[in-house]
């Protein structure tokens, strides 16, 4: 199969996480066009939110993009592009993104009794 995806795999590598870490991704697009990654579910700034034309700029062939955020909410996600969407994702650009709650020191939930 011929196919794209994230690392030369697809589904892409799955990202692991805990709430309130800081999250740092380097994007090389190696496609023979343009892509973004959109986080799916994720509360970040807006700038990084991976949306072509609305609130990021596409990453040109041959370009690298940083995202950094932290992770603040807690759950099962996922994380795709967002140019030129349906293509790309059909090729399997897509990964699943977990963020772990951050515990207490009792290994609680602060938000959760």
């Amino acid at each position: 199969v011929n196919m794209w995806g994230y690392n030369g795999q697809s589904p892409g590598p799955t990202i692991e996480v805990v709430e309130g870490d800081r999250v740092r991704c380097f994007v090389t697009n190696r496609l023979p066009e343009a892509t973004t990654i959109h986080w799916h579910g994720q509360r970040l700034p807006n700038g990084m939110d991976g949306v072509s034309g609305v609130n990021q700029p596409p990453i040109p062939v041959g370009k690298t993009y940083v995202y950094e955020f932290v992770a603040r909410r807690p759950g099962t996600f996922m994380y795709h592009p967002h140019a030129d969407e349906m293509t790309q994702m059909a090729m399997g650009m897509m990964g699943l993104w977990i963020t772990h709650p951050r515990l207490d020191a009792r290994g609680r939930h602060p938000l959760i009794e």
